[in-house]
């Protein structure tokens, strides 16, 4: 992950707060990955009695027990990221064999962390990249963010929440591992990566940008890029929207740009398109990348910037002869994987994923389906970089709203992705084939063709649950 270092102005000064000043030069993606306390375990909330403390308890930031922010962890393991306690402990005959004999339970993660003055007007974002298995977060003592799949990121805008200067932001998380999504090893705990994102009061929203090659004519190719934008200022703002292409050696190839005006917290979607001749084409054995810089510009100031990484390559499935990648016949030798690895369980270092990958290509598979959830950031960008193609898979059949957004962040999050060629809605559903099941799948399937039209949907259905 590059930090992308950028040029900080603002127009205005909010009511309160210190204008952003030139010197302030950075749109910055921290990690919050160490130092984390957990204790093993529930810890119950405190018994509510009485009018006083009925009273305070419905209040902002008035959160009881570990989810206080004076509550006393220093007795807590401390511990980095990323992190599976059910991997930890030791094989127990009474726990569920699907579970790999682990323990799993609930456990709280607790973190502190200070926001500089400085920083005081930025829009201030916190990234969960995943948490097995629901989970509960507090900041501040005050409840931000419930969140009811393992599999999922989830973002927290905390921009009106945190404290500044000396004053500690301690964020609380209960994370509930009894509940499961799946019948194979879930792991227990934070297992993926935190972040912590600063940024222009108006920036690209994360998974903001969506810039993926089409190809036009026999040497013609597109790249439409679209652009989502917030505004968490408090006034709307003009801008200009600068989206450039850079072949694999960083040389320019073309940039195209759009004047943008965005209502105070408000977003706005702006499209551009990058035309380019005859680039290298992203295949298995030389998976090219290229890359699409989104520049945010102000009175000639750079004021947000990020780097989208893109393939050029067609994909085409034919009914009669199958698979093909730059209209070349391709046998797909795949694997259908879950994520967990031995000895780390879910938590599973970067460096991990490309061991496996490279073992992959060595025994001759080309294409990875994701067993059976969206996998990690990591994963795919791994993917993108050794020529493996996959199949990203959602997690829970369901098209109530809450699922449905699970299904738009993964769509959201993976699009950009070359190694990806099919979007996998559900696998192995009892309501595969009633009317109930037709009506869900109809509509998710609407859900990630109103994001991307570029490949197919499908689903892995299956026989043999007639009498389920």
């Amino acid at each position: 992950m590059k930090f992308i270092t950028i040029i900080f102005f603002s127009l205005l000064s909010l009511s309160g707060f210190s204008q952003l000043s030139p010197s302030s030069n950075y749109r910055e993606k921290l990690s919050l990955d160490n130092g984390w306390r957990f204790h093993l375990g529930d810890i119950p909330f405190p018994e509510i009695t009485g009018h006083q403390k009925s009273y305070l308890n419905a209040k902002a930031g008035k959160a009881g027990g570990a989810a206080a922010t004076d509550y006393d962890d220093t007795q807590w393991r401390i511990l980095n990221l990323p992190h599976d306690w059910a991997v930890e402990g030791g094989f127990d005959q009474t726990a569920n064999l699907s579970q790999g004999y682990r323990k799993r339970g609930i456990g709280w993660y607790r973190r502190s962390f200070k926001i500089d003055p400085k920083d005081r007007g930025k829009n201030l974002e916190l990234q969960f990249d995943g948490i097995a298995t629901h989970c509960t977060v507090w900041l501040n003592g005050s409840v931000v963010h419930r969140n009811w799949s393992g599999y999922s990121s989830f973002y927290i805008d905390i921009t009106d929440m945190v404290k500044y200067g000396d004053d500690l932001n301690t964020i609380s998380i209960r994370v509930d591992a009894v509940n499961q999504e799946g019948w194979w090893y879930e792991g227990a705990g934070i297992y993926r990566h935190t972040w912590l994102v600063k940024r222009s009061p108006l920036h690209i929203t994360t998974d903001g940008v969506f810039a993926h090659p089409v190809k036009k004519t026999v040497t013609q190719w597109e790249i439409p890029v679209e652009v989502t934008l917030e505004n968490s200022g408090e006034l709307g703002c003009d801008a200009r929207v600068v989206s450039t292409l850079f072949d694999p050696q960083g040389k320019e190839l073309v940039s195209e740009q759009q004047a943008v005006h965005t209502a105070s917290l408000d977003k706005t979607v702006t499209r551009l398109s990058l035309k380019t001749t005859s680039p290298k084409l992203w295949t298995l054995d030389t998976p090219t990348l290229y890359r699409v810089q989104t520049r945010v510009e102000q009175n000639g100031h750079v004021i947000d910037s990020l780097s989208t990484l893109c393939g050029f390559r067609t994909i085409r499935f034919d009914a009669d002869s199958g698979f093909y990648l730059n209209e070349k016949p391709v046998k797909l030798q795949g694997v259908c994987n879950h994520q967990d690895h031995a000895g780390v369980g879910v938590a599973v270092p970067n460096s991990l994923w490309d061991f496996r990958l490279k073992k992959l290509k060595e025994m001759g598979a080309n294409a990875y389906r994701c067993a059976h959830n969206p996998p990690s950031a990591e994963f795919l960008d791994a993917c993108d970089r050794l020529g493996i193609l996959v199949m990203d898979e959602n997690r829970n059949f369901n098209s109530s709203p809450e699922y449905i957004s699970q299904l738009t962040w993964m769509v959201r999050r993976d699009r950009n992705h070359p190694s990806i060629i099919l979007w996998s809605v559900f696998n192995e559903e009892p309501m595969q084939g009633t009317e109930i099941g037709y009506k869900m799948v109809r509509r998710m399937s609407a859900e990630v063709k109103r994001l991307d039209t570029t490949r197919p949907v499908t689903a892995a259905a299956n026989g043999g649950f007639s009498n389920l």
